[in-house]
């Protein structure tokens, strides 16, 4: 080696500084890019809250001393969690300021799921030990329930609307333990400076954790380190510029998924990256927020060149929908939606073209943090299909495809074994993914993760098939799949086919116990309201016979035995919104008593 290399080798290796893929980058860039663009806070019944990037970053940078006076312990070393700060709030402002501050002081932010049961918020939260709890006006009905069977809690910072809003309000009094401490938001940053000396985070401690919507049984914890979650936004962002997405700077994002799920499903920090003009709704109010999109936020983004996006489950885009129609308003041009979670009916899907709202789609569980699929026109797909855009957005919506691999994530479909199975749209076995942002572990729950990860890639036992063009098609749950003489009934597949029907708004199938076939499927069934009364049973099990069975494209047999009919406020929700079938399975597990 010469000696100038061999110099130049030792001024590297003395004037190198290692850049940490943490949290604090994405605001910093964000920052540097768009110092003077919005981000809004919009909750119901009150003005909204303007801030600017730069006035933002400085209230983030409050919260820095905040955390610092609380004594809270920080990250030391890879894979280290540092204090647990518990936040219950609607997406707000301050949710975001949270989002940064915490996990930025090298402490681990606790999201949690405010849509469950008052005791599974507390088992989450023994599991977790929180120190601080972050809580808005609207749960402290829950603090004394919390307070008195989670010990870990020593203070308490009670979050109210009116008072970041307006300036100005009263907070409840509240009665808590001795030696544990009581303070309001707005307050506690009030007199802080708006410069803060973050440390220098390793980018393999843990950021964040939060729980699965306890879909199949009890919520499951997962957690991320930092370079998990600037990695999973990254994935996510260079996934959403390709087309249809084409996400721009220019759109206004309205953050829809509840913070508390999926961190927004990295909404908020995918939209902190690009410098995008970012909205919060607050509590969920569908009349209010579907005025806002169409009044207020489409215009504006139509200034620019830009549509309003927001994501969520189908639940919410058909709350929007409805209000809209309601309303009198025929078109929502400009409104972008992204679903998850669960299938879009097709008749919504059809709605939602009408009114010139454009569909996007993906998939991600909790476990894998950003989007595992997405709905991206990949060379595989368009050189076979062609490039009508219509057509390919029916191929992924009409056909309940989960999208195709987002940028570094590998997927296989595998069978039993963990033999992995051709990509032909036949094979149906567990799907199976590789991805830098997969959670190591189920939080305390060895026995779950060793399951998870016993065939080296991480299975959420989610059944699917893999088409040639790259497409994942979900067929379901293992848990929702129906078994019915010892065949597999894909509940999924089925409610599709039923969700084709113009009278349908909403529909779920679930196994129940047979005497005969062990299990048969039950279609429960929401009717348009305009249908109400005028379809019966027989004749959307005609439908299934005549436009399917006929046509070959299903088995006689997956014909529901029975169709039962309920009102929308009757179908049972998960904390997420989704559909909730443990509830349904177990109020009509006695409806098939004697053989059909």
């Amino acid at each position: 080696m010469s000696d100038f290399w061999r110099s130049r080798r030792v001024e590297l290796e003395v004037d190198f500084r290692d850049y940490q893929l943490t949290i604090d980058k994405i605001l910093r860039y964000g920052v540097m890019i768009a110092p003077g663009q919005l981000i809004e806070y919009a909750p119901p019944k009150l003005p909204i809250k303007q801030y600017t990037y730069g006035e933002f970053y400085e209230r983030v940078n409050k919260l820095g001393y905040v955390l610092e006076e609380f004594g809270l312990r920080r990250a030391e070393r890879p894979k280290d969690m540092g204090s647990r700060v518990a936040v219950m709030d609607w997406n707000s402002t301050r949710y975001l300021e949270l989002m940064f501050a915490v996990p930025m002081y090298g402490a681990t932010l606790f999201t949690v799921n405010i849509r469950l049961a008052p005791e599974e918020i507390i088992y989450t939260m023994n599991l977790v030990e929180p120190e601080i709890l972050f809580i808005h006006t609207d749960f402290l009905p829950l603090l004394n329930a919390i307070l008195s069977n989670v010990k870990s809690i020593r203070n308490i910072v009670i979050m109210s609307d009116e008072i970041t809003v307006k300036g100005s309000g009263e907070v409840p009094k509240v009665t808590v333990p001795s030696g544990v401490g009581v303070y309001e938001y707005e307050e506690i940053m009030k007199d802080k400076r708006t410069r803060y000396s973050w440390p220098e985070i390793d980018e393999h401690a843990v950021a964040e954790i939060f729980f699965t919507s306890g879909t199949t049984g009890r919520p499951k914890g997962v957690y991320h380190m930092h370079r998990q979650v600037v990695v999973g936004t990254m994935q996510l962002l260079i996934a959403e510029m390709e087309y249809p997405a084409r996400i721009s700077n220019r759109d206004i994002q309205l953050i829809t998924t509840p913070v508390f799920h999926i961190l927004g499903w990295l909404h908020p920090y995918e939209s902190t990256l690009i410098g995008a003009r970012i909205v919060f709704p607050g509590r969920y109010d569908w009349t209010y927020i579907t005025r806002l999109i169409h009044e207020r936020y489409i215009p504006e983004a139509q200034k620019v060149g830009g549509r309003v996006v927001a994501k969520g489950v189908p639940t919410m885009l058909i709350s929007i929908i409805d209000n809209a129609k309601s309303m009198g308003i025929s078109s929502l041009k400009g409104f972008a939606y992204g679903y998850g979670g669960q299938a879009l009916p097709v008749a919504v899907y059809e709605e939602a073209k009408k009114m010139g709202i454009e569909i996007l789609t993906g998939y991600g569980p909790s476990e894998t943090l950003t989007a595992i699929t997405r709905m991206i026109y990949i060379p595989r797909l368009w050189m076979r299909m062609g490039l009508n855009d219509e057509r390919l957005r029916d191929y992924f919506v009409i056909d309940n495809s989960l999208g195709v691999p987002v940028p570094l994530s590998l997927v296989k479909v595998v069978d039993e074994k963990g033999n992995e199975l051709p990509w032909d749209g036949k094979h149906m076995g567990r799907l199976v993914f590789y991805s830098p942002t997969i959670t190591r572990e189920y939080y305390k729950d060895p026995e779950k993760t060793e399951h998870a990860w016993r065939f080296g890639y991480f299975d959420v036992d989610d059944l699917v098939v893999i088409d040639e063009h790259g497409g994942v098609f979900f067929v379901d749950r293992e848990k929702d799949a129906v078994k019915s003489g010892g065949e597999w009934i894909p509940s999924s597949r089925l409610e599709m086919f039923l969700s084709t029907h113009p009278a349908v708004k909403e529909v779920a199938i679930v196994g129940v116990p047979h005497p005969r076939w062990i299990e048969r499927p039950v279609a429960i069934v929401v009717l348009k309201p305009e249908y109400e009364g005028r379809v019966s049973e027989e004749e959307l099990k005609e439908y299934l016979q005549r436009e399917y069975v006929d046509k070959g494209l299903m088995p006689k047999w997956w014909v529901p035995d029975k169709v039962v009919f309920i009102k929308g406020e009757e179908m049972p929700r998960t904390s997420t919104a989704k559909i909730d079938k443990k509830v349904l399975r177990e109020r009509y597990r006695n409806i098939l008593q004697s053989p059909q």
